[in-house]
């Protein structure tokens, strides 16, 4: 090999007259702390991953002024930094210089671990967090409080932070930190806290006008998708809802980051002001950063001749696609709509169209596929078999599609659906009525009636009609039902085990009883003579007595759960007897091949009778005859 061949297994081979193995340390002032480690590693043949360093001393110098000259931060002026009004001079510049040792990170006392110390920060570097991850290695030693604040330090001069300045907080936890790891001699958690805070800045306000009631309309349905016939042509408002927003403009409060970068705001902008002009309907409050416009009572938005106005009633030519698309405003806004379409050839609520509102009267029909959900509801013409009308009080000229109210009446039924409490139809021809109490003048034929109280019919005119009392014709009685059902088969499914539990645990203590009474003799035999009884024997005593308070104790809970059960199959029973008190009254005569039904629950058995022609029976009801056995009864007088 030739004297001057270089080698790469051999670290300490001299070069340029230096060896890297005579490197120790050197002090160095400076504000490029970067820089240096270069010119130093390069000096002595390193490479600069090999050399780390610790701050000594930190300078800061500051000018207050354009123009002025630094001046050095003496300890006593230290507080200054922490008044913000003295930060947030634009004006304001910060410089710091750095003594500082660098040194070969092989040179480091490997018995002398910290922990890993990681800094970030948010992204304008208003705010820096140190992390000291967990270790379970570290252990206590004197200058570890120091060491661990040499590191952050030395993070902080590597990425351009502030030393010194606003991280009153990082020695208090650091502080902790080391106290803890005295305590434990190792690190169980990392600990996440504020090694600087400068100065978040505010930015600015733009002005700017919201006007809350359009963003009301959703145009979207619940799969996301654009519904175009959702265009907002009525605004509904509740009184105390802001209907219009003015937000004022507003300058922002620059900021001051730990790097000492002063952080400007920009100047609002002001191009949205405008005179609102509005009536007595809607109010006007006012403070320094918004105007806001408020509703003053229920209604819709009405913007005519420049004025706002809250209104609650509106008269409309029709409901279509083309001139309004769906109305939808909320049911308490207290809106009344009037549709004046009446032409018979014609739709007053358009196909696929939607109306949502207060009160609504249609003077004409109510075309496919359109839906209706009010307060109350009025359509003097008639309903296609596909519309839907959903309301507490409805009122129908001639229906054909599904109504679902509380109160309904309907002129004249053709193979509709109608679901309600108390229903009041004029001529039955075809269809489905299922209520709580159901009042017909005229029934044809082919109707499915189903009631749990009450059908009452003035006259029969036809045949094929299936008329049933059935409880489960409400949503109420089934809900109550369905909760009833499922309490009985949570005591049936806890109650199961409890007797073989119960078996187990009284035969143990029948078992024990006589060596327990042995036991409590001869406790009873040593205080006689003075002695004291040993603790083994008191502890048998007090186990059998647990073992017994135990058993007592379940066998309580086991006939509260009986009990419990019991009264609630008399409650399922109970609402089930609603049945014998309903009745079918038909105050005219019986046609052949109508169906009358009574349908019970538990047990679940139907009892039917077929009609005769001309039959006059006013009443029919439910009796029972034995416990699972009942009968038809049929009165021709009427019962009180």
């Amino acid at each position: 090999m030739g004297l001057f061949s270089k080698s790469t297994d051999n670290k300490n081979i001299e070069q340029n007259g230096k060896s890297k193995s005579d490197f120790k340390s050197v002090i160095i002032d400076t504000q490029n702390i970067t820089d240096e480690i270069k010119n130093v590693a390069s000096s002595n043949n390193l490479n600069p991953n090999e050399l780390s360093f610790r701050v000594l001393k930190v300078t800061t110098a500051y000018k207050n002024h354009k123009g002025d000259e630094f001046k050095e931060l003496d300890e006593k002026n230290k507080d200054i930094f922490n008044d913000n009004d003295f930060l947030l001079n634009p004006d304001l510049k910060i410089k710091q210089h750095y003594k500082v040792e660098i040194y070969k990170k092989s040179d480091e006392n490997q018995d002398e671990i910290v922990p890993s110390i990681i800094l970030s920060g948010n992204k304008s570097l208003t705010k820096v967090v140190a992390t000291i991850k967990k270790n379970l290695d570290v252990k206590y030693f004197s200058k570890l409080e120091q060491r661990i604040i040499e590191t952050i330090n030395t993070k902080k001069v590597r990425s351009n932070i502030l030393v010194g300045l606003r991280d009153e907080n990082m020695h208090k936890e650091v502080k902790k930190v080391v106290a803890s790891i005295r305590v434990k001699n190792f690190l169980e958690i990392d600990s996440m806290f504020v090694a600087c805070q400068g100065l978040d800045k505010v930015s600015a306000i733009d002005d700017k006008i919201i006007y809350h009631y359009k963003n009301r309309v959703k145009v979207k349905d619940k799969q996301g998708r654009v519904d175009y016939s959702r265009r907002g042509f009525i605004l509904a408002v509740s009184k105390g809802d802001v209907v219009i927003e003015y937000i004022k403009p507003q300058s922002g409060i620059p900021g001051r980051n730990c790097q000492g970068r002063f952080l400007s705001v920009k100047e609002p902008m002001s191009q949205n002001s405008i005179d609102i002009n509005h009536t007595e309907n809607i109010i006007k409050k006012e403070d320094d950063s918004k105007i806001l416009y408020i509703a003053n009572k229920n209604g819709y938005v009405n913007f005519e001749n420049g004025i706002y106005d809250i209104q609650d009633k509106m008269e409309i030519e029709s409901v279509d696609f083309k001139s309004t698309g769906s109305i939808e405003t909320d049911l308490d806004a207290d809106v009344k709509i009037s549709i004046k379409e009446n032409d018979i050839f014609k739709d007053a609520i358009g196909p696929g169209m939607s109306v949502e509102t207060s009160e609504l009267h249609v003077e004409g029909n109510v075309a496919s596929g359109a839906t209706i959900k009010a307060n109350i509801v009025e359509i003097k013409g008639q309903t296609h078999k596909t519309a839907t009308i959903d309301a507490q009080d409805i009122k129908i000229s001639v229906h054909r599609g599904s109504a679902n109210g509380k109160t309904i009446e309907i002129n004249r039924l053709e193979g509709g659906t109608v679901y309600g409490k108390k229903i009041k139809i004029k001529d039955v021809i075809g269809g489905e009525i299922i209520g709580k109490e159901i009042y017909i003048e005229n029934l044809t034929s082919n109707a499915f009636i189903r009631a749990s109280h009450l059908v009452d019919i003035q006259k029969v005119k036809g045949n094929n009609n299936k008329i049933a009392i059935d409880p489960r014709a409400t949503k109420q009685y089934n809900i109550k039902v369905e909760e009833i059902k499922k309490s009985i088969k949570k005591y049936n499914i806890s109650l199961k085990p409890i007797p073989k539990i119960l078996e187990a645990k009284k035969r143990l203590i029948d078992n024990n009883k006589s060596v327990v009474e042995e036991i409590k003799n001869k406790i009873l035999e040593l205080k006689n003579d003075g002695k004291t009884p040993p603790t083994s024997l008191l502890a048998k005593i007090k186990e059998y007595q647990k073992m017994v308070n135990e058993y007592n104790t379940i066998l309580r809970d086991f006939k509260n759960k009986k009990q419990k059960l019991v009264s609630l199959n008399e409650e399922l029973q109970s609402a089930q007897n609603q049945i014998f008190s309903a009745k079918i009254i038909n105050h005219g005569v019986w046609k052949e091949y109508n169906e009358i039904k009574f349908k019970l629950i538990s047990p679940p058995i139907e009892v039917t009778y077929n009609t005769k022609e001309n039959e006059i029976i006013r009443e029919i009801t439910l009796n029972r005859i034995e416990d699972e056995n009942f009968e038809i009864k049929r009165s021709s007088e009427y019962t009180k």
